[in-house]
């Protein structure tokens, strides 16, 4: 086996090398080793050519947009290959002269050595006076028609015709090869061929693919000609060099490989084009015969790794099978063995899994349940309208949902989970269930704890506030019985005394009482600033005793359709923590103001502060800053699960030795006396 393995790897590397060697002979016309094996910097006799021959004069036609033309606005000669000409002097470190010429004089000037350079097809014609570089571009050659000619689909049906062409274009070369009986009418450049096929006086236009569509759209002929699908040739385009210069070609061709490493030419295209247009040859036979090769070659190892490793791969995917198989019972014990309900909904609303608790409170079996719809479980999974069902939600808004209800006197909490595919698309729901019968039990023992704990501390301030006016009472009932039908006066004012002194007592005990009455879960209309009020009056002695002035800004016609007990709990925190804070006096400021649906409510003291570490900890319970034995630790804990409660939100910014401010977001929900006024 490990035998095998090592022949494996051995293979794949001779592959890969394979692959590449093929690959760079594509791309760069060389294999590895002659790569890697010859050096592609220009030698000592190649520097003293340059350094002694003087400048190198490219030229070429003058008139072949995209490729090389004279500017009209700007007179400068340029184009594609003027780009790549001047790309390779900077690689050569040689200036390079571009001389625009007519194609034919081009072709002349380079023959008889007045030029050095210049690009063209290569041809065995063309070989007795140049010798050719590696190749630098590809292009094709097309034919011209007008658009309703339909005489002319292919290269063969030009015989017999009336043709134009630039003057010393290799088209024509070519064409005499393959047709007979051809009429040429040449023309200097490939405008004056299209103006001659404009006039009526060819049929066709032939020559390269590039300019002749570059001319027909700056000319806007779209409309009246057509370029045929077939093209004549696609062939490679070299440098040409006079045939006595070898060594000016083995300097270019250094150049050209260099240029070709740093895709130079490509560059140039994305510049001219703005995409990469098919001007650079693809070598596409070369590279599909490659990756047909390759694919074979893949094909065959992956038959000799299958049938090498088909047992090792059975015994794998049977251990995979197995652990899969232990995975998913464990998953469906621990689903099952929940005590919360648990089912999975489908987007049709129709239960595709529940586990045996479920089962077991709904007293069927599971086979029973699957298929069925929610509905059909009215008090448990159905526990409103459709519209506003919290499977429905979860569906729409595609997040995390919880709800209460009760089902047969005990109270519980569904909580649902959208479950994603593949595609991140919500297509199932995770429902679960579970019995909050006990912790709401136990929280309403700790607010009633707290309440109690409230009561106690406003006990010394009520029982001051009520020894007050009894001692009055006491005081003019014996002026009363000393004055008893002798002076009327004094027995009007004490009688007036008594009075507001009883009326006094009565507010205290009614205030007291209200705090501590407890009111349930239901709602009712409250006027916000006297619930403030009230509760300001029971801190009324602690605050004068601590030297601590009391500011509301609160609109005394802001009436909130919410839950008392809930209301009370807030404020009584928030202004027992504040007057807490300021055992130095200070000033304690409430605002209250309702907007649209919500309740704004902030609370601010002059106090000591919070400081910054501990800011995270205020809303956990039994936290307390305080001396031990001046606090439970559950006031803001209580403040923050009562504000949960309302789906609102509560924040809190404190500096030490400034003091702390509370902001308080509260939703609210039902009508409320604001809005039947309206």
């Amino acid at each position: 086996m490990h035998k095998k393995l090592v022949y494996t790897i051995i293979l794949i590397i001779l592959l890969v090398l394979g692959v590449i060697n093929s690959f760079w002979e594509i791309e760069y016309n060389v294999n590895l080793l002659e790569s890697f094996g010859k050096s592609n910097e220009l030698t000592r006799e190649e520097r003293e050519w340059l350094d002694q021959h003087g400048d190198i004069i490219y030229g070429s036609d003058n008139n072949a947009p995209p490729l090389r033309y004279m500017d009209e606005e700007s007179k400068q000669y340029q184009g594609i290959v003027i780009d790549y000409i001047r790309a390779l002097s900077i690689e050569l470190e040689k200036e390079i002269k571009v001389k625009p010429l007519v194609w034919n004089q081009a072709l002349d000037s380079l023959a008889k050595g007045e030029t050095d350079i210049s690009d063209m097809y290569p041809s065995e014609e063309r070989a007795k006076y140049y010798l050719f570089s590696e190749p630098i571009y590809n292009e094709k050659s097309i034919i011209l028609v007008a658009r309703d000619n339909q005489e002319i689909s292919h290269y063969n049906d030009l015989q017999n015709k009336t043709v134009a062409a630039q003057e010393g274009d290799y088209v024509c070369e070519f064409l005499n090869s393959k047709v007979d009986n051809i009429d040429y009418v040449y023309a200097p450049d490939y405008y004056g061929a299209i103006m001659r096929l404009k006039e009526g006086k060819v049929s066709a236009v032939v020559g390269d693919e590039p300019v002749i569509s570059w001319l027909i759209d700056k000319l806007n002929l779209e409309n009246e000609f057509k370029i045929l699908e077939n093209p004549i040739y696609e062939k490679e385009c070299v440098l040409a060099v006079p045939k006595s210069e070898k060594i000016l070609l083995n300097i270019i061709n250094k150049g050209i490989y260099n240029l070709n490493r740093k895709n130079t030419m490509a560059k140039i295209q994305q510049k001219w084009f703005g995409i990469s247009a098919p001007f650079i040859k693809q070598k596409i036979l070369e590279k599909l015969g490659l990756s047909v090769g390759i694919f074979s070659i893949v094909i065959l190892m992956s038959f000799f790794l299958f049938y090498t490793w088909n047992y090792q791969l059975k015994k794998e995917v049977q251990k995979r099978t197995e652990e899969l198989e232990m995975s998913r019972n464990d998953l469906e014990t621990t689903f099952n063995g929940l005590i919360h309900w648990m089912i999975i909904v489908n987007k049709d609303y129709r239960i595709v899994e529940v586990n045996k608790s479920f089962c077991d409170i709904m007293k069927n079996d599971k086979n029973d349940i699957i298929n069925k719809k929610c509905r059909e479980f009215p008090g448990t999974l159905c526990t409103a309208d459709c519209d506003s069902c919290i499977i429905n939600r979860t569906l729409l808004e595609e997040k995390n949902l919880q709800y209460e209800f009760k089902y047969r006197n005990r109270i519980y909490e569904m909580s649902t989970f959208p479950l994603k595919d593949n595609f991140k698309n919500t297509h199932r729901i995770l429902i679960m269930i579970k019995d909050i019968t006990s912790s709401r039990v136990v929280e309403q023992q700790l607010l009633h704890s707290n309440k109690m704990a409230a009561i106690g501390q406003l006990a010394a301030g009520v029982a001051h506030e009520i020894r007050n006016p009894l001692g009055l009472i006491r005081n003019y009932c014996y002026l009363l019985k000393n004055d008893m039908n002798k002076n009327h006066n004094v027995s009007k004012e004490a009688v007036s005394v008594i009075e507001a002194s009883v009326e006094k007592a009565s507010n205290v005990i009614e205030n007291l009482l209200n705090f501590s009455r407890i009111s349930g879960n239901s709602r009712e209309n409250i006027n916000i600033r006297d619930c403030i009020s009230s509760i300001i009056k029971l801190e009324h002695k602690v605050m004068v005793k601590r030297n601590i002035q009391e500011e509301i800004i609160c609109d005394t016609d802001i009436i909130c359709y919410v839950n008392q007990e809930s209301i009370k709990h807030i404020f009584i925190n928030l202004i027992a923590n504040a007057i807490d804070a300021m055992p130095d006096g200070g000033v304690l400021t409430i605002r209250c103001e309702k907007k649209q649906d919500t309740l704004f409510i902030s609370c601010s003291d002059t106090g000591i502060g919070i400081n910054e570490k501990d800011l995270d900890n205020i809303f956990n319970p039994f936290f307390t800053t305080k001396p031990l034995g001046q606090g439970t630790g559950l006031g803001l804990y209580i403040v923050y699960n009562e504000v949960q409660k309302f789906v609102g939100d509560i924040k809190v910014s404190s500096k030490l030795g400034k003091g702390t401010d509370f902001y308080i977001t509260l939703p609210l929900k039902g009508e409320d006396i604001n809005n039947e006024e309206q």
